[in-house]
């Protein structure tokens, strides 16, 4: 198709490193892939009977758009049990993945150029839903210095008459950091004093390494101003079932039932009887998933402290770590198309989650021990190589 049909909102020069990821991973390219937040972990078996066993029982129809009643009922005990929480059914709405239901909670509550402030380092895609819901993305960035954690002085000099939101994601993807309990309480006094939403992307919750996670959950007397988004993709490793649920007030779970009318209605039914078998066996299953990537990430960290060029902060949760990159003396762009073209191993430049980003890179610890060992190897072949030509330069 002619370019000329296509609209100019979407037109780039520069084709993003996660498509030339999946490019060069469906090329059958010999490289180990530590590109994208994909975990190689298969979804337990008993869910994916239950699901199969559900469909051939009639669950095959257009679900509830609110989602699956007694989906949503397990979700209201899993807030309970965890958070000693009570939420409303009506409270509740299931989604084809976080990202759908960010999307469509931004689509609700934004009027044309208001703005939605975004700590950087940030998960790429909230900038551009933002934009597609008219808002206008204000980013504010975290310092490395201070693990990431949001920078909220920064935050009070860019909030003006056309704030309406800020989103948050912890633990956080791309550094793997934890915002803290006190982080938390004042982010939600700043919103309280300048009568503001806050998005908060939790779905990595579970994988809280050092115990320091604080859901909004908590923070009840604030519910109609917090808009919490959660998945089962990453905890119960249910990536390809696409299946997200956002916690908010249900006058904006109203409007954002209206626009997914016109999207694609309601959630896979399949997926959310899943979701069903999923909660109801949560502790054994978060359990066993949480404590391997524990064990990925304790090893990414000993090894990337052992680098002389690598520098970390963060990496508390998630299954990411954000190392810094300035001693190569090359930035992350250049550091990541290097790395994979040398050594077969691909990671994402910093760029891609913030602008001011050049000197990070982003590695996704989603892969067993054996091959992140292999990668962490081919990764210490190349940094040796880039201090030899720094020393061979001085």
């Amino acid at each position: 198709m002619s370019s000329k049909y296509i609209s100019e909102k979407f037109k780039k020069e520069n084709e993003s490193f996660f498509a030339k990821a999946a490019e060069l991973k469906e090329a059958g390219k010999d490289i180990i892939d530590l590109s994208l937040g994909d975990p190689d972990l298969i979804t337990a078996k008993n869910i994916i009977k239950k699901a199969a066993l559900d469909a051939e029982n009639g669950h095959t129809r257009y679900a509830n758009p609110r989602g699956d009643l007694e989906l949503r009922e397990e979700i209201i005990n899993y807030y309970q049990n965890n958070y000693q929480q009570e939420i409303k059914k009506e409270e509740i709405m299931l989604t084809v993945g976080a990202c759908h239901g960010t999307f469509l909670a931004l689509a609700a509550v934004l009027n044309p150029g208001e703005e939605v402030i975004i700590p950087s380092p940030y998960f790429a895609p909230y900038k551009e839903q933002v934009k597609l819901a008219g808002g206008t993305p204000v980013f504010v960035e975290s310092k490395f210095e201070d693990d990431f954690q949001i920078n909220l002085e920064a935050i009070i000099k860019v909030i003006n008459e056309k704030t309406k939101a800020i989103i948050i994601n912890s633990p956080h993807n791309p550094t793997g950091s934890i915002q803290s309990k006190e982080t938390l309480i004042k982010l939600m006094k700043i919103a309280r004093e300048n009568d503001l939403l806050i998005f908060s992307d939790e779905v990595y919750e579970s994988f809280d390494y050092e115990n320091k996670f604080y859901s909004l959950v908590k923070f009840k007397e604030d519910f109609k101003r917090i808009i919490l988004l959660n998945s089962f993709s990453k905890t119960f490793a249910m990536t390809g079932w696409r299946l997200g649920f956002v916690i908010a007030d249900e006058n904006i779970l109203d409007i954002m039932q209206t626009i997914n009318e016109g999207v694609c209605y309601s959630a896979p039914t399949i997926s959310q009887r899943a979701a069903v078998e999923a909660l109801k066996n949560e502790k054994q299953i978060k359990k066993e998933i949480a404590s391997d990537f524990a064990e990925r990430i304790k090893y990414a960290k000993k090894r990337l402290k052992a680098n002389k060029i690598m520098e970390i902060a963060g990496g508390e949760g998630a299954f990411y770590i954000f190392p810094r990159i300035k001693n190569s003396g090359i930035k992350a762009e250049q550091f990541a198309l290097k790395l994979l073209e040398e050594k077969g191993v691909l990671v994402l430049p910093g760029n891609d989650f913030g602008d001011q980003r050049e000197e990070f890179i982003r590695i996704a610890c989603t892969l067993k021990l054996d091959d992140l060992k292999n990668a962490f190897d081919r990764i210490d072949d190349f940094t040796e190589c880039l201090n030899d030509i720094k020393a061979g330069d001085e």
